[in-house]
């Protein structure tokens, strides 16, 4: 389907599935900044680059209306700060017949949002960064991008690491990881994943390119989606550990498994549905492999606070919430003494102690 008229037919379940993920993401960013009394900016902006006419031709909602749907929500929730901050919805296409339809139902009354902003504007994505520059480079305003590309040409190497210099910015995008693959020894693809031994692992291919080039203190995330025979994905990016964080919690409640597909990518043929015991009574390859790791660094002494968990959790891909059991088990068997059961990602600056029996 070309870009054209992708919005013309139904959104199949890959689609669908991506869309989940961008609207669960911004429904966990959005309160971060809009829950608190005392604010800690006085500006958020959404973006979404390619918002496209906001439904498919069958009416489902797609990014923009799922954003906006987020932000009405708790606007109507009465959050303790939503008028104390300037919320704008910057919605973008560089197709003008898509944006004169988004406007067209942007009309209607569940739309009119108090408090928040939106402006829909016709704009190429490189445009429309230049456009924003002043916004996207201000440390005092919180920003989530949106990049539903088409493809793999609009996030270039030098477009990435552009979005990785912008402070106080979290930023997921598209990326056809099939296309990358195909065509990688082809001249127009700058992006040269490596070839990877199993298709199913081709987006995480992709992410090991961007996470070459991502700065230090840059944390991504990645999202495995297939679409009939291709894989794609989504790349996902924060400066701060909350903000991946909550990006591997969506990830994860999409995938119970391996936290990073919409399919069997650890070939366990496992299916949350058929089990006859419950998930958390049934320990997946990857989750074991997690607590076998952990395990050896506590016993080793390699990790001795809250700030070093975290991060050794939210490098393996898992959420704090997979390093409880593990906790539990040394804190019972005396090998570990600290103030927590599950270790909490917004206490990285004043981390808790962990201290190891045999060394301290």
């Amino acid at each position: 389907m070309t870009h054209a008229n992708f919005h013309a037919e139904a959104y199949d379940s890959g689609t669908l599935t991506k869309l989940k993920i961008f609207e669960l993401y911004a429904q966990e960013w959005i309160p971060v900044f809009v829950s608190n009394p005392d604010p800690p900016f006085r500006e958020i902006h959404l973006y979404d680059f390619f918002c496209g006419p906001g439904t498919d031709a069958a009416g489902v909602p797609g990014s923009p209306l799922r954003i906006l749907g987020q932000l009405r929500k708790y606007q109507e929730k009465g959050m303790a700060d939503w008028l104390k901050v300037r919320i704008v919805a910057h919605l973008s296409d560089q197709n003008e017949r898509k944006i004169r339809r988004l406007a067209e139902i942007l009309k209607a009354p569940e739309w009119q949002i108090p408090g928040v902003q939106i402006e829909a504007q016709a704009i190429s994505f490189k445009n429309a960064l230049q456009l924003h520059r002043n916004i996207l480079t201000n440390p005092r305003a919180a920003k989530l991008l949106i990049i539903d590309q088409f493809g793999v040409d609009e996030v270039t190497d030098a477009i990435f690491k552009q979005l990785t210099t912008f402070p106080k910015t979290d930023f997921i995008f598209f990326l056809s990881s099939s296309t990358l693959h195909r065509f990688r020894t082809h001249p127009a693809i700058k992006i040269k994943i490596e070839k990877p031994e199993d298709s199913y692992d081709v987006h995480r291919a992709a992410f090991d390119w961007f996470q070459k080039l991502a700065p230090s203190g840059v944390f991504l995330g990645r999202f495995s989606i297939r679409k009939r025979s291709n894989i794609y994905g989504l790349i996902f990016g924060s400066q701060h550990p909350l903000g991946i964080h909550k990006f591997l919690q969506v990830a994860w409640s999409n995938d119970e498994i391996a936290g990073e597909a919409n399919f069997d990518i650890e070939r366990e043929n496992i299916r949350p549905d058929e089990l006859m015991l419950p998930m958390k009574e049934f320990r997946p390859q990857k989750i074991q492999v997690f607590e076998s790791e952990l395990e050896a660094e506590l016993r080793a002494g390699a990790i001795r606070s809250e700030t070093d968990l975290v991060r050794f959790c939210i490098t393996a891909g898992m959420t704090c919430q997979h390093a409880k059991p593990v906790l539990q088990k040394l804190r019972a068997e005396g090998e570990i003494e600290c103030e927590f059961h599950t270790p909490n990602v917004r206490n990285c600056s004043t981390p808790r102690p962990i201290r190891i029996r045999r060394f301290d």
